[in-house]
């Protein structure tokens, strides 16, 4: 099984764990009658919670209905077609892969996989790399020729990883200090 669908697979998973979890709470809130806060407050934690079991269950099911509207097939058909795209990610995945906290880095390709979120990026599309401080977290900001701009932050949700260390990888990867890259990525040189 390739990595695009152990990705797929994954996430399809941790939204079934969600409603699993929201199904249990709302099993405990109908035959246990908590919280007894208000009247009636267990038949509202028993609706609540069965309607987010409702919801987190729903995307999978609409993800299988509808191939292309899954976050991974989105983010891979970004950058060309789904089939060709998920050829070679699974291709350059298989093979050596630096790893640096969520970031991979294959032999084309930026993947930035924190486990519950999934983005790529083809070297050749990125223009632009720094680093950000926002409100005190250090985060990366990456552009594309697209205009597109990624941001990860260096937190215990997004991954721990050591900024300084993946913009040096990302911009030695995408060949950003080349004239060629710096002309591109400054619009005023035009």
């Amino acid at each position: 099984m390739g990595y695009t669908r152990r990705k797929v697979r994954g996430i399809d998973f941790s939204f079934f764990f969600a409603a699993l979890v929201f199904a249990g709470w709302s099993l405990y809130c109908l035959l246990s009658g908590q919280p007894r806060s208000f009247h009636g407050a267990s038949t509202a934690g028993f609706i609540l919670f069965g309607l987010a079991a409702v919801f987190f269950a729903a995307f999978p099911l609409i993800w299988a209905r509808y191939p292309a509207k899954h976050p991974v097939h989105h983010e891979l058909a970004r950058y060309g077609k789904l089939s060709k795209m998920s050829a070679r990610l699974d291709s350059e995945m298989s093979q050596s892969v630096e790893v640096l906290g969520p970031f991979r880095f294959t032999a084309t390709l930026l993947v930035y996989d924190s486990g519950l979120e999934f983005q790529l990026v083809p070297y050749d599309q990125i223009v632009r790399a720094e680093l950000a401080t926002d409100e005190g977290a250090s985060a990366i900001m990456v552009q594309t020729r697209g205009g597109r701009r990624y941001q990860w932050y260096r937190t215990w949700f997004q991954g721990n990883f050591n900024p300084a260390q993946v913009l040096e990888k990302i911009s030695t990867a995408a060949r950003l200090d080349s004239p060629a890259n710096t002309t591109a990525a400054d619009p005023s040189s035009a």
